[in-house]
């Protein structure tokens, strides 16, 4: 209880220290979009993955600090139908986490890409995220020019997409000094309940199962670099440039959005609605930024209904 109650008050000293000068600082150091315009490298670290059911093939992508397990919920369900697979991002759950400063969007967009075309995913659902969104959807993009018939639907789920003012939490990790001490110096559970109290809507029904499994994962080798490596990438200075890609993507999108999310404001998904030619946003209220963690049972038949929709709408070129 001791331990608790310091680590608390370390937080919150972080929190002050953050709001009287402490300051974000965005790695600008890292390729733009225009670099990463051939995505294929040889020699590259393997994407953890598992894979469930049979059928067209649903890729999972999960959002900052979580791994697959965040989609533990709706796994099965959508199996019934249709060959599911999830993937740990670089650095996340049972991923590689070199230290090295990869770690951007575009970065975890080339090795999903890459994991797509090696693993023959042909009429390929993606659905990914919050931070994954933004992988799901610059991996699209890359889909759509390099092979531009094996993608059939994409959904992102309260996605990052445009500039945006960061959350606390990922401010104070992309902040030098503050951040790794943050990150190594309060204990990961605290670090873990304290995040899922932004992402959930209702506090009480955070599982204590999900914050022992992502202080887990915080806790093997690396992790903590990756965190907030990945954080100072977050929003990569192109992002602006990057998302004039979007209006070119012609395949079904599914944007689904919480209008309480305290992380992604429902700004964004308006936005990306608007700007994606051939989408639907369906819009939750009483819940928070991971409806599939939350309330997966709201989400799950608008997700049936899309994939299915698209599994009998064969698309020219196929």
């Amino acid at each position: 209880m001791k331990n608790s109650r310091i680590s608390v008050l370390l937080l919150a000293s972080l929190s002050v220290i953050l709001g009287l000068g402490g300051c974000a600082v965005m790695d600008k150091d890292i390729p733009g979009w225009s670099q990463y315009r051939n995505p294929e490298q040889a020699g590259e670290l393997r994407l953890a993955s598992e894979s469930f059911g049979a059928g067209d093939p649903v890729l999972l992508i999960h959002g900052f600090g979580a791994s697959s397990y965040s989609w533990r919920h709706i796994i099965e369900p959508l199996a019934q139908k249709y060959r599911v697979i999830t993937i740990d991002l670089k650095g996340f759950g049972e991923s590689p986490k070199p230290r090295d400063n990869a770690y951007s969007v575009y970065e975890q967009a080339r090795l999903v890409r890459n994991f797509i075309i090696e693993n023959n995913l042909k009429n390929l659902h993606i659905i990914g995220h919050s931070y994954g969104g933004g992988v799901a959807l610059a991996a699209s993009i890359y889909l759509s020019s390099s092979h531009p018939n094996l993608q059939r639907s994409l959904v992102l789920i309260d996605s990052i997409a445009y500039p945006q003012e960061l959350p606390s939490f990922v401010s104070m990790l992309a902040t030098p000094v503050l951040g790794p001490l943050m990150i190594y110096a309060i204990p990961n559970s605290i670090q873990v309940k304290s995040l899922l109290k932004k992402v959930y809507f209702n506090d009480a029904t955070i599982p204590q199962g999900a914050i022992d499994h992502y202080a887990g994962n915080l806790a093997k080798p690396n992790a903590k670099y990756a965190t907030f490596t990945t954080a100072r990438q977050m929003l990569p200075v192109d992002l602006q440039q990057f998302s004039e890609n979007y209006s070119s993507l012609s395949l079904p999108v599914l944007i689904v959005w919480s209008r309480d999310d305290e992380i992604v404001p429902l700004a964004i998904g308006e936005r990306l609605h608007e700007n994606l030619p051939n989408s639907k946003l369906i819009i939750f209220s009483g819940v928070g930024h991971a409806v599939q963690e939350e309330d997966p049972s709201r989400l799950l038949p608008h997700l049936q209904q899309f994939l299915d929709a698209q599994a009998h709408h064969v698309p020219s070129g196929l």
